[in-house]
Order: structure tokens, then C-alpha cells, then sequence
């Protein structure tokens, strides 16, 4: 057609310019074009749609959608390809792979991991004998990259833990490494050396509350009496952290920074951070100083230079639960994300005021929602019955014949060990963690926090609770975790969750569970959590 066009052209231009000689020329050129007119058309081939796959390629095909691999362990992946070829995997990280059935349509490769285990992307081509190739990466999944010796459990404090004069205190310490405390909150005016010992011995950490609590400056004692005990306590290996207020008013502010400094000029030592707990966002403006509880946290975090902050809100009412706690741990978790600090979250587990009794599905309530919240340390207030509480895990009563304490341990201790026990089984999730995003099913919208399908990974397609629950998404180490809190504590429900890949599921024992794709169903107890780990 092309050449047609050409010719065309040469005729016109022909017959415009020729002269009486060139007439001959001109009725050849006629010729040929009526010839070439009678032709048919050549064909053209059609588009090609680079959306159609090529019917010569060939691609694999795995047996299980994904295959859950220990720290140190292996599994066999079954492949099958359309037509025989020569396999070749590509591994790094410490991985091993061994091919079964390379130049064959089908076969299998061994991968094993290293111990302690890295999640590592594996390669594995396959050649045909002309010469086309396909690649893939294996469907291999971590099942639990931590060892006995690396993993790290979170921290749990017990807060008011012993008096002075309790009798036999190494069986009362004993007592607390057995429940899973593994922090303690030790008074100044107490026993503070003899605890730090005994704490050391049981690998212990301590908090050394170094001025009156309750708000109240340490001005009725002498600066000296503060150089004194800071020189000591400083180079114990035992302590963690000095607390120096306890939910203080702003008026306190300059002997805030005052204390702070102090402090950090007789101890420069920053695995020493000077602690400062504030107290609940219900509390009055003339409580804290200001009116927005917003602008009370950022004022202590900046005006301090604060490295960690702690607060206490307990939350278990009878019958109800505090509708603000949920907000004020969206508070701080803010406020900390934006000046990148942690922050230590409080627990009731004892009989105070008009709330509820300490069970351990409300124990779990508020554990469980401030590790999703992205606390490092749960501390359970109290350890010790004090003036104002009862039914705590340990009853201490003074013996006037002797001139002593005597403790005794109450159901609350059992109810405490067995939550740390599953705190502890999956501690490497949270502690160390970066909550990056919070999220609430089946309650009102108060702020802006429901979930929606965007917010979900693309393995898992969907989660309904049906009533309300908290879900928190948790990056640790480079590995990704959602965690599910179920905010009823006084009943169970049902949890419905479909996959588009693999997950594991991590009880309360640290096992993991292999969930393949479709739909699961659960059932969570009271304040209980459900935690599931994909990549």
C-alpha cells in the first residue's frame, strides 16, 4: 500500500510538469499502477495483548500456599513446573536449600534455617533445555525467629511491693520473681539498700522512689540526705530509674526540673532515667494545673526533658469500664510517638475505692490493651495492700506481738501470675515494639478510630468481632503483628477472620499456629488478646 501511495504521487507530479516527450513515460507509469491496484492486500498480523500470558511459558507451582519454618529447622516445599527443568535456588542470610528433582517436572527443595533464624527472601529458578527460564521466591515463612536466650519478655513492675520489718524478706522476693515481676518500685524511706540487694540476687530491677509520694517535694529533707543515698544506689546493679513525682500538679514545675537535674548531676548515667508518673486525664483542672490533660502531657514531656513517661488510669469500674481511658492512652501514646520516647502504663490488681475486685480477665483488659497501646512496662498497683486498698497480691498485716509484718498471698497473686506467664510467653512481640497503628471494631467512633478494610495487610481480607474489641498493628524487629483485645472483660466473643495468605496465630504458651487462607473463627475470653504474625 505504502508503495502505491508513491506512485500516486509520481503521476500527479507527472502530469502537471511533463512535456510532449514524456507522454510515453507517463502512460508506462499508469500501467504499472493499475497493475499493482489489482493485487491484493498483503495481511497484517494482529496487536499482540501483553496482558495474555505466552502459551510457551511456564511458571511453578507449589503444594501449600505457604510453609512455616522454626529457628534452626527445615521444611520440604513439593513444586511442580509444565515441563521438565533444571532448578536452581538462590539463598543467603545463613539459609541452606537442597533441590530434589532438578531437571524434572516436578520435585522438591529442603530449605533450613539458621538459628538463631532471619527472614530471608529464597530464589529459585527453573531452566528448560532451550533455554527459557521462570523464577519465584518460595513460600517460606518464620515461625518464631527467637531463642530461649533472644527473646526479651516485657517488663512488669510490682509497684508498693514490701515494708519495712516483713518478715523473711528472701521468701517474699522469691515470691515476686515467681509471679513475673521482674521490677520493683522500692520507697526511700524503706529498707532501699537491703532491697537492692535482695532484688540483684533475683535479677530484679528497681525503681528507688527518692522523694515523698503523693506529689510532695522533698523539701522536708536535705539535699544532703539526697547526695547520700543517690552516691549509693547509683552504682548498684539493680537499679533501674529513679521516681522522683507522682501525678504533680504543674505548680511544681520548676522543682520538677529542679529534682530532674539534680539527679542526673550526681548520676549522669542515662541507663538511670529519672521516672515521672502522671495521673489520669479525668482529673480537674485545678488536679493538674491546666485544662486540656493534652497540654499537661506535653508540658512535663518538653518542659522536663522527660526520657520515658508513666501514668496511671484504672479503668474497671463496677459494671462499667472508664469511657476516658481509652482516650487518655491515645494521649500519650501520641505525645510519645512525637518526642520518640516510651512510655509505662498502670494496672490495678487490687481492691480500691468503688472499683472492681482484681479478676484476671480485667487484669488482662488492661495489660493487654497497653501493650497494644506500645507500653514496656505493665506495673501493677498494688503489690502491697496500702492504707487505701485491700485484696492486693500480697496482704501484709502487722503483728503487735512480735513487732513485725506478716504477708500473706490472695488469689489476686495467682490471677497476676498467670497473665505474667502469658505476658511473658510472648513478650517479644511488644517489648521494644512500634505500635503503628490502633484501631477499634464494634464501638462508637468516638475518635476517628474504626477500622476499615484499608487499614487490614494484604494477607488478611477481613475481621469482625461483632462487639467491641481493640486492634493494634505491631512492627518488632522486622516482623508485622495484629493483635486483637477483647474490650469486654466481663464476657467472651466470637472473632471471624478470613486470610488471603498464611498467618500465624501465637497463644498464650508462645506456640504458633499455622492459619491457611479462608475463614477462622475464635473465641476470646474476657480482656484476652489474640495475636497473629505475617510477613
Amino acid at each position: 500500500m505504502k508503495r502505491i501511495h508513491i506512485l500516486l504521487l509520481a503521476a500527479a507530479i507527472i502530469a502537471v510538469s511533463c512535456q510532449t516527450e514524456e507522454k510515453q513515460r507517463l502512460e508506462q507509469l499508469q500501467q504499472e499502477l493499475s497493475g499493482l491496484e489489482q493485487q491484493p492486500a498483503p495481511s497484517v498480523p494482529p496487536e499482540v495483548d501483553a496482558t495474555v500470558p505466552d502459551a510457551t511459558a511456564f511458571t511453578f507451582s507449589f503444594d501449600k500456599q505457604r510453609y512455616g519454618v522454626d529457628a534452626g529447622g527445615s521444611a520440604t516445599i513439593e513444586y511442580t513446573l509444565s515441563e521438565a527443568a533444571d532448578i536452581d535456588v538462590v539463598v543467603k542470610d545463613g539459609w541452606n536449600a537442597i533441590v530434589d528433582g532438578s531437571g524434572k517436572a516436578e520435585g522438591s527443595i529442603t530449605v533450613a534455617a539458621p538459628d538463631p533464624a532471619v527472614a530471608s527472601e529464597i530464589v529459585v529458578t527453573a531452566t528448560t533445555a532451550d533455554g527459557r527460564q521462570t523464577a519465584s521466591i518460595l513460600p517460606v515463612m518464620i515461625r518464631d525467629p527467637y531463642t530461649d536466650a533472644t527473646r526479651t519478655d516485657i517488663a512488669a513492675m510490682a509497684y508498693y511491693c514490701f515494708p519495712q520489718r516483713l518478715v523473711d524478706m528472701d521468701y517474699h522476693f522469691e515470691m515476686l520473681k515467681k509471679c513475673g515481676m521482674n521490677m520493683l518500685s522500692v520507697e526511700w524511706v524503706d529498707n532501699w539498700q537491703e532491697q537492692l540487694d535482695l532484688a540483684q540476687k533475683y535479677g530484679l530491677k528497681v525503681v528507688l522512689f527518692v522523694n515523698e509520694p503523693g506529689g510532695k517535694y522533698y523539701e522536708d529533707r536535705s539535699s544532703t540526705l539526697l547526695e547520700e543515698t543517690i552516691a549509693v544506689a547509683k552504682n548498684h546493679p539493680a537499679l533501674a530509674a529513679y521516681q522522683i513525682f507522682d501525678e504533680p500538679h504543674l505548680m511544681y514545675l520548676d522543682q520538677l526540673r529542679t529534682v530532674k537535674r539534680i539527679i542526673e548531676e550526681l548520676d549522669p548515667n542515662p541507663e538511670h532515667p529519672v521516672y515521672l508518673n502522671i495521673g489520669p486525664s479525668n482529673a480537674s483542672e485545678a488536679t493538674y494545673g491546666t485544662r486540656l490533660f493534652e497540654d499537661y502531657v506535653e508540658i512535663l514531656i518538653s518542659e522536663c526533658d522527660l526520657k520515658f513517661i508513666s501514668f496511671d488510669q484504672y479503668p474497671v469500674y463496677i459494671g462499667m469500664i472508664d469511657p476516658t481511658w481509652i482516650r487518655t492512652l491515645d494521649i500519650i501514646y501520641k505525645a510519645c510517638k512525637r518526642h520518640d520516647i516510651p512510655f509505662w502504663a498502670f494496672t490495678l490488681c487490687c481492691r480500691e475505692w468503688y472499683r472492681e475486685d482484681p479478676t484476671l480477665e480485667n487484669i488482662r483488659l488492661q495489660c493487654n490493651t497497653n501493650l497494644a497501646y506500645g507500653a514496656q512496662v505493665n506495673q501493677f498497683f498494688v503489690y502491697r495492700n496500702t492504707s487505701g486498698t485491700s485484696y492486693a497480691p500480697l496482704v501484709a498485716t502487722w503483728d503487735n506481738s512480735v513487732g513485725i509484718f506478716k504477708g500473706e498471698y490472695t488469689t489476686a497473686y495467682d490471677d497476676c501470675r498467670t497473665y505474667c506467664t502469658e505476658m511473658h510467653n510472648r513478650g517479644y512481640v511488644f517489648s521494644g515494639s512500634n505500635v503503628t497503628k490502633i484501631r477499634q471494631c464494634g464501638v462508637p467512633d468516638l475518635y476517628n478510630m474504626s477500622i476499615s478494610t484499608n487499614d487490614l495487610p494484604p494477607q488478611i481480607k477481613s475481621i469482625d468481632t461483632g462487639r467491641d474489641a481493640l486492634i493494634s498493628f505491631v512492627e518488632n524487629k522486622g516482623n508485622k503483628y495484629m493483635v486483637v483485645v477483647n474490650s469486654l472483660w466481663e464476657s467472651s466473643q466470637e472473632v471471624q477472620i478470613e486470610l488471603n495468605d498464611m498467618v500465624y496465630m501465637i497463644d498464650h504458651d508462645g506456640r504458633f499456629t499455622e492459619l491457611q487462607p479462608g475463614r477462622s473463627g475464635f473465641t476470646v475470653e474476657g480482656g484476652d488478646m489474640l495475636v497473629f504474625k505475617y510477613e
